[in-house]
């Protein structure tokens, strides 16, 4: 098991290199001048030579890169642009909002999806399977923006069930409507996810066996058929966690949620490079971090993987 996480391990980290190193050639290849953005249009050419050695623009790109990854080493994403403080200090300071967003995000998917996707495989083309499906369809076709607004005319503005977006006390209140925005899509992607899973799973041989020697359906699917969903569903909530806590922008823009998400928009609207480059090196590790989560814990609950 040891060797296994060392290697997966091992693959995180060239990952996370191969990341990093289409980063630095995106940023490099960017139009416009990072010294004559900071110096300011009216900026004389001295002022812009004397900021492009001061951030060592002036040195060759494979000195450029290097410097890059001893940054990236010692934690240092940059100075921020528009603000002049330290980008992992700006990021970290919002990643407690995206964090809450992100777990309110999956459990909603689990809550909505979860029992849909396994009643509607159960009742196999009956009128739950029938209503499910054809919701579940319209859900992943409806974009979040979308969702986001309407949830927060009818919930917040017409029934003032809601606040109108923001981030306050009870923190929990605050984050309802923009966890279900992110759970709606995502439990429409559980219920057929699970649903297909499910149906591989009854007509095996084993579980005519269970029913055979007289165990209850609700029994089979508690220990039999959901084991086998587990899997699945471990992969999907890795993939999601990963990318929540990314930053969702569409979401914390819409509701003005104090994220990553909302700071990255507000970052390319400023053209400030470092924090949106050190965003994109934020989210990159923690999706890099989730799936190797997720691979230890497959190792764990399957030793074949191991194997293999």
């Amino acid at each position: 098991m040891l060797r296994h996480l060392v290697k997966r391990f091992l693959w995180s980290l060239f990952d996370l290199l191969i990341i990093v190193t289409i980063t630095f050639i995106l940023t490099y290849l960017l139009p416009g001048d990072p010294a004559r953005t900071i110096a300011g249009p009216h900026a004389t050419l001295a002022d812009v030579l004397r900021i492009r050695r001061q951030l060592g623009l002036d040195a060759p790109l494979y000195v450029q890169y290097g410097r890059y990854l001893w940054n990236l080493v010692h934690l240092n994403l940059g100075t921020s642009i528009e603000f002049g403080t330290p980008v992992l200090s700006d990021i970290l300071a919002k990643f407690p909002a995206t964090a809450l967003l992100a777990a309110t995000g999956v459990i909603w998917e689990l809550i909505l999806g979860l029992p849909l996707g396994v009643f509607s495989a159960i009742r196999r083309g009956g009128v739950l399977d029938q209503i499910s499906s054809t919701l579940s369809m319209a859900a992943i076709a409806m974009p979040q923006f979308w969702v986001g607004i309407i949830l927060l005319f009818v919930l917040a503005f017409k029934f003032h069930l809601f606040p109108l977006g923001g981030y306050g006390t009870p923190v929990l209140w605050y984050a309802f409507l923009p966890g279900l925005t992110l759970g709606i899509g995502g439990a429409a992607y559980y219920q057929q996810l699970i649903r297909s899973r499910v149906l591989e799973v009854l007509p095996q041989q084993y579980i005519a066996t269970a029913r055979a020697k007289g165990l209850s359906e609700r029994q089979v699917l508690l220990r039999h058929v959901m084991p086998q969903v587990l899997t699945t569903l471990i992969t999907q909530i890795g993939m999601d966690a990963g990318y929540f806590m990314a930053g969702v922008v569409v979401v914390e823009t819409v509701f003005g949620w104090p994220g990553i998400g909302l700071q990255a928009w507000t970052a390319i609207q400023a053209l400030d490079v470092p924090l949106v480059i050190g965003t994109v090196l934020f989210g990159a590790f923690w999706i890099v971090l989730a799936n190797f989560v997720v691979d230890s814990i497959y190792g764990l609950l399957d030793p074949r993987i191991r194997l293999r």
